[in-house]
């Protein structure tokens, strides 16, 4: 009687817990997964961290996730976690919609080498080959641009400034006319640098269209949808292809945590044109189903099976080393394994496909929290196991400096809104403690986690560029320069607003003195300050629009900038006439004065480039 009310007791005990925290395996729950852990061992450790931002569940509820984990041949285990609607108490689910942001992107490359393989696309040819005559319209450099280029995210161009979203579906341009409404300017010769790029990849996109004769999205789901039965995905920008998703998507909302409390977003509908960069949208099951077939050695999506095997080829490294950083248009990462694949991010939320090719073991995430929760940033740790900190180090472990400060090359050169590189350069000390294993490649350690970066070989000396995956950081020179600059600029604004409130109060009074020149001198205290103002409307534009500032607002902000430095090189020309002529001292040290901070401003417009509006 007694071993049956524990049998009892314990089928109850194990309900419950299941009830609690509900997922499903499909393989036995004993799977080792390369990190060590099995299944059940990757429930529990959710079930104990089942509040995934560590806050209060009475303060802040999180919104949703989807995981799962597969290998070749079945799932292994799927958890849906939270609710996708809080108002309505939905939970998340088999059918709930997630984006995949820029995991869309292997789509393309998928696609690329599909064509590869037909004879259709050579990936070292110039891709103006294939794209309508004159279609690039800001290119810097003579030089190729291969589809290798736009898969290593190396074709040299910077971050476009144009608007990349849109809010209404009925206002979506071509796939054409959408990439040359935000072409950016290409700041380096293509091979170069590493710079992540959306509009790089939505070119190869394009590039997907002109050789097939097919719009990108009708490709996709004729040779990759179709074929693996992903009945649940959607690619194109308004998700109208598939009109189950259509309608899911519409249900879906996502959420963030605003100081300790949970801020509903809506549904956060925004429309990608340039869409092959990041639209697709769909089920967990169907982004597994897509990461099975990517791991299958029978190649489903190709003809040829060494088609699939160069597809996961390197094609860039860290320095001089061969550990890949990117292979085909999928970013490699190093954890106790190597794994293969891409993450998203859009403003709904986040995604995240990896895959080890060696165990065959897989990993699908998808959040509705544009800003990420622990979920996103720990599973594929518990699944794939956290790279070793002496794995490449070895024994010796010997510790190095590298020191500067590094701009991520994958941000604004050129243009009105250059000034913003300067807040996310870095000093290489943040980046983590650096040891050498050889080859210009160095294992970085940072709050117990370990990840690699190399010096990349096509640049050395005052070019030095550091590599990361997906984008290169740049040596920044003379960086506190370049800040002291960019605040005296802003505190002669400020200055020269009590500067005008003196003048005016003296004027009231009668008390004001004219001089030579004082007129001019005047106006550039206006002009140095609405040239601090249109600054922060630019960015203010740019922040609001979520990355864009449109061509009329940019060029009405230009054209300002250049008065502004066209007032302020007049009254310091003055000053300086007018020092000549000085009567005393007082006069003297006026002049100076205004020259020296009237040429400050009219240099800080002219290095950030305030007045250049047609990138």
């Amino acid at each position: 009687m007694n071993n049956i009310l524990k049998s009892i007791t314990a089928l109850l005990c194990s309900g419950l817990l299941l009830t609690a925290f509900p997922f499903s395996a499909h393989a036995e729950d004993e799977y080792t997964l390369p990190s060590g852990l099995t299944i059940t061992d990757i429930n529990n450790e959710l079930s104990e961290n089942n509040n995934v931002n560590n806050v209060s569940s009475s303060e802040y509820e999180y919104g949703s996730a989807a995981i799962g984990i597969f290998n070749t041949d079945q799932i292994l285990y799927t958890n849906y976690i939270g609710k996708t609607d809080f108002e309505n108490d939905v939970k998340a689910g088999e059918d709930s919609v997630y984006e995949w942001g820029s995991i869309s992107k292997t789509l393309i490359w998928v696609s690329a080498m599909q064509l590869f393989e037909q004879g259709k696309l050579d990936l070292e040819r110039d891709v103006r080959e294939y794209l309508p005559d004159g279609f690039f319209q800001h290119l810097s450099y003579d030089e190729p641009i291969t589809m290798l280029n736009l898969m290593n995210h190396d074709a040299g161009w910077q971050e476009t400034t144009k608007p990349i979203w849109e809010t209404d579906e009925n206002c979506i341009p071509s796939l054409k006319d959408a990439l040359q409404a935000i072409e950016p300017a290409q700041v380096n010769p293509p091979g170069k640098i590493s710079a992540y790029s959306n509009y790089g990849a939505a070119v190869a996109g394009y590039v997907i269209e002109c050789v097939s004769g097919q719009d990108f999205c009708g490709y996709v789901h004729e040779h990759i949808f179709e074929p693996l039965g992903m009945e649940h995905t959607a690619l194109s920008p308004a998700h109208n292809d598939n009109q189950w998703v259509y309608e899911q998507r519409k249900n879906m909302k996502c959420y963030k945590n605003s100081f300790g409390n949970t801020l509903d977003l809506g549904n956060r509908l925004y429309f990608i044109p340039c869409y092959p960069a990041g639209a697709a949208a769909g089920t967990l099951n169907d982004l597994m189903t897509y990461g099975q077939a990517l791991m299958n050695d029978d190649a489903p999506l190709f003809s040829d099976p060494e088609t699939q095997k160069l597809l996961f080829t390197a094609t860039s490294f860290y320095g001089n080393s061969d550990i890949p950083i990117c292979a085909h248009g999928f970013w490699c990462k190093e954890y106790s394994v190597r794994t293969y694949g891409h993450s998203g991010a859009t403003l709904f939320g986040q995604a995240d496909l990896e895959f080890d090719l060696d165990s065959k073991t897989g990993v699908a995430l998808m959040i509705n929290e544009p800003e990420g929760n622990n979920y996103i940033y720990d599973v594929p740790s518990l699944v794939f196991g956290d790279l070793p900190a002496d794995k490449y180090a070895g024994e010796s472990h010997v510790k190095t400096t590298i020191s500067g400060y590094y701009t991520p090359a994958r941000t604004i050169h050129h243009g009105i809104l250059k000034f913003i590189s300067l807040f996310e350069s870095i000093p290489a000390d943040n980046l983590g403690e650096f040891y050498d294993i050889g080859s210009n490649t160095y294992q970085i350690e940072d709050m117990g986690t370990a990840g690699l970066i190399g010096e990349n070989p096509n640049t050395s000396g005052s070019e030095k560029a550091l590599q990361i995956s997906s984008s290169d950081l740049l040596l920044s020179h003379m960086y506190i320069l370049k800040l002291c600059l960019l605040t005296v600029y802003i505190l002669l604004a400020v200055i020269s607003v009590y500067l005008l409130l003196i003048r005016r109060k003296l004027k009231k009074s009668g008390s004001a003195v004219d001089y030579s020149g004082s007129a001019v001198i005047g106006w550039s205290h206006a002009a140095k300050l609405l040239s601090v103002i249109m600054l922060l409307v630019s960015y203010m534009i740019f922040a609001k629009n979520m990355g864009g500032i449109s061509t009329a607002s940019s060029a009405f902000i230009g054209i300002v900038q250049m008065l502004c430095a066209a007032v302020c090189s007049a009254a310091a020309m003055i000053a300086a006439v007018s020092l000549f002529k000085a009567e005393n001292i007082k006069f003297s040290l006026r002049y100076i004065t205004s020259a020296v901070c009237n040429m400050m401003t009219v240099t800080a417009i002219i290095y950030f480039e305030l007045y250049r509006f047609w990138v």
